[in-house]
């Protein structure tokens, strides 16, 4: 992420009175944290994490971007390197420092080199069925596009003693996408992956995995990126998902069963180093949002924050900097000085949070008892009155850069994460799912993982969730309140547990989503306050589509079909396909005009820059009428991978829905009497991903009309694998069980019928494709 620790995006709404007894009565009270996390030890580099040489560097104004510095690798030992700065005059000139930079250092950069991808293929499955040729077209060009972003790493020029901080990497790994990323990240890896499993390439997103896994080995958590100065900060922790993802589309259990003992170290470090335990009064709902007769009851609960207690680390006045945004944090710390009567104060490792949380956590822009929180702009009366305005004064056109800074970086290490807690959720679902797939028994551990999950979800429910709006809300430990900035990776509970809400909660997000979707249709929007920054209003931001759209989809599925037969009951709105479509448009328009084509089908856009081939951005901008606002110059940003790889996994999941896009206030010069330029793509291999909705379903006549009733083949499990399974067994199918009400699994012997339904906390399907040994 080239913002590393920017502010999830959001959607667009501010809920005025979240924490007030009006909205939030049903919120429990009394919430008290018990104990402290453990403290993590920082990094230590003498160059590129601490120390003298650093701060003279990155102060001394020798580069734009202070990212430079930190990744050039050693043309000398680094004692050698040590020795020679220590000889530098007390007064070295800004020429000095340069001068001392060119002899020691190559630049930046020079230990990654471009890759070759061995499984590539031109016949990418998900364009199977993809029959428009404007769609097939980009689809085609995004899917090349990997080989253009693929790089490995080569030290072999680096003499004896010499050293970088690129990490160690054994196989391919992708950038995240602009020119000053010269390593892959955590979350960026997550849609890296799911773009390349469905673009058939599953050596490669084996490897990319395996790069991860690597990292728990060495650090016992994946860092942030491939950088060491990354080591002492994590992001959202995916990591499971990403094996689950990968295992449902391969069936490889020898993966599974090398990685399951590596996702409990990394779950334990999230136990350890970022999470707290906290006790307080229940409120009135139970697990299902309902009201509950027990409310008044003492709940005890382990809770993530982001953010480490770093114990060894560069600081100044007394807050940690990251070294590849070292002059901007030191900006920032010393503004937080010299206002501290506006700003909350910036302490410890606040900027360490705001870069681990990455894009993700709906946090408060300054403590609620300053004057700089701004207006509330999207209050819940105005929700109910479908009524958006957006004010054209900026409440935050005041305040400088540094300052801002303070106001987006405070209080996040204070802050129960609902998407963080989500994934941690999911994650222990996969661990317990995995073991019992390896150990082919229910162990005690493995019950153990399924009730601290189920510990988390009932936390998320009591601290962060409001019945009446069906939505969710960061909640903020020291004020013991909900945070009044409502984010968009608040949706990831629907994602995570969304079967376990109760349906008219779920059918009032959905129409909360719907709405704001019409207001915005070129996707939803990051907050509906406009800092000047970039992960604010109007800026939207791929990852956070892909979010709703498979929180939506799980909505929709649970909320819009009967529970009996997998029929819909009633047309539903389609809100996921909506913002399925918007994503794939926002990206293919900026594509479009910044140089993107398509022999014999798309010509070149008029104003597109000469010699370009097109630019897939990793975020996009609204205009004044919530349409995506396009762009002819791609030189602010390269192809972002998590753009390719979302854009992929939209078209395989969502081909049926997709229409030609079509870009706002712009007109595709097609070329007269085209026709697919593409081949038939060829058949998928033998251990292609094993579908989870229909591989033909009719299109509707418009990508807003709700898909027809599932054929009965929805439920219908992948072929069972011989060489997983003792002789005479079959796998796990998924069915409808009539006594429970729900899409289950059920076990099916040779010759033994059914055995019955499973226990509750495999009810959810959260491994619809996985089988179990017996």
């Amino acid at each position: 992420m080239r913002y590393s620790w920017n502010v999830l995006p959001a959607l667009a709404v501010v809920l005025a009175n979240l924490a007030t007894p009006a909205y939030g009565a049903e919120a429990a009270l009394d919430v008290a944290i018990v104990g402290k996390r453990l403290q993590q030890k920082g990094c230590s580099h003498p160059i590129y994490c601490d120390g003298p040489i650093l701060k003279r560097i990155q102060l001394g104004g020798v580069f734009d971007d202070d990212k430079t510095f930190v990744d050039m690798p050693t043309r000398k030992p680094v004692d050698k390197i040590v020795a020679e700065f220590n000889s530098l005059p007390a007064n070295a000139t800004k020429s000095d420092l340069t001068r001392f930079v060119n002899d020691n250092f190559y630049p930046a950069g020079s230990d990654i080199v471009e890759a070759e991808l061995e499984d590539w293929t031109e016949t990418p499955p998900f364009l199977e069925g993809v029959t428009d040729p404007v769609l097939r077209g980009y689809g085609m060009s995004i899917h090349n596009q990997w080989k253009t972003m693929a790089r490995k790493r080569d030290t072999s020029f680096l003499c004896n003693g010499c050293e970088t901080s690129l990490l160690a990497a054994n196989n391919v790994f992708f950038t995240t996408g602009d020119e000053s990323s010269r390593e892959y990240h955590y979350w960026n890896t997550y849609y890296v992956e799911i773009g390349l499993l469905k673009s058939g390439l599953f050596k490669t997103a084996k490897g990319v995995l395996q790069n991860l896994l690597d990292m728990v080995k060495t650090y016992d958590f994946v860092p942030t990126g491939g950088r060491i100065y990354y080591t002492d900060r994590s992001e959202p922790p995916l990591l499971a998902l990403m094996v689950k993802t990968y295992y449902e589309a391969t069936q490889d259990l020898a993966f599974v069963t090398e990685a399951l003992p590596l996702l409990k170290i990394e779950h334990d470090f999230w136990e350890m180093y970022r999470s707290v335990n906290v006790t307080y009064t229940r409120g009135s709902t139970d697990s299902l949002g309902k009201r509950d007769s027990g409310s008044g009851s003492k709940a005890n609960a382990k809770v993530a924050t982001y953010g480490p207690d770093l114990f060894s680390t560069v600081s100044d006045n007394g807050t940690q900097l990251r070294p590849e945004s070292y002059s901007a944090d030191f900006e920032a710390a010393k503004t937080q000085t010299t206002a501290p009567d506006l700003f909350s104060t910036l302490s410890g490792s606040n900027l360490y949070a705001a870069s681990e949380a990455g894009t993700s956590p709906g946090v408060q822009y300054a403590d609620v008892k300053t004057a700089t929180q701004g207006p509330s702009l999207f209050g819940r009366r105005s929700l109910l009155r479908r009524d958006i305005d957006i004010p054209t004064a900026n409440p935050f056109a005041a305040f400088t850069e540094p300052q801002l800074l303070v106001l987006g970086s405070t209080e996040i290490n204070s802050t129960i994460a609902v998407n963080l807690n989500s994934i941690i959720y999911q994650a222990e679902l996969i661990i317990a799912d995995f073991i019992e797939l390896v150990e082919n028994s229910t162990t005690p551990e493995c019950v153990s993982y399924r009730d601290r999950a189920a510990e988390r979800r009932q936390m998320l429910l009591d601290l962060t969730y409001d019945a009446e709006s069906g939505l969710f809300s960061d909640y903020h430990l020291a004020s013991g309140k909900k945070t009044e900035i409502w984010s968009m990776s608040s949706l990831w509970p629907y994602w995570a547990f969304g079967d376990s809400l109760p349906s008219d909660g779920a059918q009032k997000a959905l129409n909360n989503i719907d709405f704001l979707h019409g207001k915005f249709p070129g996707g939803l929007p990051n907050t509906l306050y406009n800092s000047s920054l970039p992960w604010d209003y109007p800026n939207i931001q791929p990852p956070m589509q892909h979010m709703a759209v498979r929180s939506a989809q799980n909505a929709e599925d649970y909320t819009c079909k009967k529970s009996t037969t997998g029929a819909y009951d009633t047309p539903c709105g389609g809100t996921a396909a909506k913002i399925a479509q918007s994503t794939v448009n926002s990206a293919f328009c900026n594509w479009y005009t910044t140089g993107g084509s398509i022999d014999n089908v798309l010509n070149s856009y008029g104003e597109a820059p000469a010699n370009s081939s097109g630019v897939n951005f990793g975020s996009f901008v609204l205009g004044p009428d919530g349409d995506i606002d396009t762009t002819t110059s791609g030189k602010a940003q390269g192809n972002y991978a998590w753009t390719n790889g979302i854009n992929i996994w939209l078209f395989d999941n969502y081909k049926a829905q997709l229409q030609m896009p079509s870009c706002p206030n712009i007109k595709l010069n097609l070329v007269e009497h085209t026709q697919s330029p593409l081949p038939s793509p060829s058949p998928s291999p033998t251990y292609a991903p094993s579908p989870t909705h229909p591989t033909t379903v009719p299109a509707p006549p418009t990508i807003y009309t709700p898909p027809p009733p599932q054929p009965t083949s929805y439920y219908t499990p992948p072929p069972p694998l011989t060489s997983a399974y003792p002789s005479g067994k079959s796998c796990v199918r998924k069915r409808v069980c009539r006594r429970c009400h729900r899409v289950v699994k059920r076990i099916w012997a040779a010759g033994n019928g059914d055995a019955g339904c499973k226990n509750p906390y495999t009810k959810r399907g959260l491994f619809s494709n996985l089988p179990v040994r017996r």
